[in-house]
């Protein structure tokens, strides 16, 4: 009986020291999924879709990751240095087609790439050009504006193509890293005049949609769709966070870089 004690007493904090000594990193998350329309960060702790080994370029190294404010739980995660999930990419006119259609229509293309990837099926201009009009006419059926916010982005992906997809209000580095570490993808809205992208037609698009599929050491790596050379874009941590801004009403009424930087600094959290 007294080994039994004894055994009970010792095992947690056996299992204690192996969290340890294991070197992760503790990122705070919030644990419970929500999903309204105010955009709270909402980032579910259950079901996260793990990604293939041979899509995560490993490294023994990692970074320190910030704590997030509105923390329920703490999960342990290591965090690999640098790391691509292979994304296809096609681009929002690909053609090189850039009607008033195309020219509207990154939000729809980075979900294309987005869903592509998850469901493992094959993107191409073709494909890119017919999933846009299937997408672009059940937007239109269903009363969506030509520009979608992230909320309403986040509810398409959920609604139409039966995608998980949350919008997030903790738009950090580390925060990106660690969902990318777990195999979900990231789809940025920005003010596109502040995206210091030089592939864009100046003055560039006021607003704009991207996916991020990967990051090195001080980069985010990008599938932009706004340009034939977005496949693997690089944009600066720095370059690509400063950016970050939301549809707003108030640019929808005036179109000005200044109303589009007001806009709310979210990102959308996507996975199957």
């Amino acid at each position: 009986m007294l080994k039994k004690i004894i055994l009970l007493i010792s095992l947690p904090l056996v299992l204690a020291g192996c969290s340890q000594t294991v070197g992760f990193v503790n990122v705070n998350v919030d644990s419970a999924a929500n999903n309204n329309q105010s955009g709270a960060a909402a980032v579910s702790t259950t079901n996260l879709a793990a990604t293939p080994t041979d899509q995560v370029q490993k490294s023994t190294k990692s970074v320190t990751s910030a704590s997030s404010s509105s923390a329920v739980n703490k999960i342990s995660i290591k965090i690999p240095a640098q790391l691509v999930l292979p994304v296809l990419f096609a681009q929002q006119a690909p053609f090189g087609n850039w009607d008033a259609v195309h020219e509207e229509a990154c939000e729809e293309a980075s979900m294309i790439m987005v869903v592509k990837y998850f469901f493992r099926q094959p993107l191409d201009e073709t494909i890119m050009e017919q999933e846009l009009q299937k997408v672009l006419k059940w937007e239109a059926d269903n009363n969506y504006a030509v520009d979608l916010t992230a909320v309403q982005t986040a509810a398409i992906l959920k609604q139409y193509y039966g995608l998980q997809a949350t919008v997030s209000t903790e738009v950090t580095a580390d925060r990106i890293k660690y969902e990318l570490a777990h195999g979900h993808l990231l789809i940025i809205p920005a003010s596109g005049r502040d995206l210091p992208n030089p592939n864009f037609k100046q003055p560039g698009p006021l607003y704009h949609m991207l996916v991020i599929k990967g990051y090195d050491s001080k980069d985010f790596i990008t599938n932009d769709p706004g340009t034939r050379k977005g496949n693997g874009f690089r944009y600066t941590y720095s370059g690509l966070l400063n950016a970050v801004h939301d549809w707003n009403d108030q640019v929808a009424q005036d179109r000005t870089v200044e109303s589009m930087r007001q806009g709310r600094q979210v990102m959308i959290v996507v996975n199957n």
